[in-house]
């Protein structure tokens, strides 16, 4: 049987905790709208219409000033007209943690770090590198048109969400195990620029510019969870 663990143990276990993890706050100012990549289902236009119908600022909105009351109906209409957009909740439309984690990941590897550094790919992946479940991007989404021509293939009309004029400080964790160290965190992020971030990267979307990277004192991992993405405010200089 295992002993029982002491409050000077607990202690001990909550202060190493604090730094089995660096903490880091990264500004981004996306300069290209971030396409939201969730099936527009009935379920999620729902959503959409219940919140609009408050008064959400939104194109709608404008329509509604113009032309009258839009119904719920209507506004579920022209949402589902769209393939994809974003998961919403009662702050406003959302993208997932995992979905930096990816970005990272995919940069890491055009980065040929993965190759260099065995464990990165999983670090990244699987616990090591750690992000709000839910990043707000305080912002309302917009439908938007764009062309695709896919290989060998005529083009067509793909529709879906695009959140414009996104600026977020992102809190993250990484684990101090190695893999990751400081100055390829950062190298990763100048790199991700390009990549992007989201949906239809391929098409532009998703771009970004670092604003800066801060390093944070002693925390709780628990803070991450509890607490995420917040607008970055001000004006703000791009890392060189």
């Amino acid at each position: 049987m295992a002993p029982k663990a002491t409050s000077k143990t607990v202690e001990q276990a909550e202060h190493d905790g604090k730094y089995l993890y660096r903490r880091y706050t990264v500004g981004l100012e996306f300069i290209s709208g971030i396409a939201g990549g969730q099936p527009m289902t009935p379920g999620r236009a729902t959503a959409y219409a219940q919140r609009f119908s408050l008064g959400v600022s939104n194109d709608l909105k404008a329509g509604k000033k113009n032309m009258g009351e839009v119904t719920e109906e209507a506004i579920a209409k022209y949402l589902l007209s769209a393939s994809s957009g974003f998961d919403m909740d009662d702050i406003g439309i959302f993208i997932r943690g995992f979905q930096v984690n990816a970005m990272l990941k995919d940069t890491a590897q055009r980065m040929k770090a993965t190759m260099k550094i065995k464990g990165l790919s999983n670090t990244i992946r699987d616990g090591g590198l750690l992000f709000p479940d839910k990043i707000h991007l305080h912002v309302d989404p917009h439908i938007v048109e764009r062309p695709v021509k896919p290989d060998n293939g005529p083009a067509n009309i793909k529709i879906f969400q695009v959140a414009n004029d996104v600026k977020l400080a992102l809190p993250c964790a990484v684990l101090e195990n190695g893999d990751l160290p400081d100055l390829l965190f950062r190298q990763m992020w100048i790199v991700a620029q390009g990549l992007g971030l989201g949906a239809n990267r391929h098409l532009g979307y998703g771009r970004f510019l670092v604003a800066d990277i801060k390093q944070e004192g002693d925390w709780n991992i628990a803070e991450l969870f509890q607490n995420g993405a917040t607008v970055l405010a001000g004006n703000t200089t791009p890392v060189p």
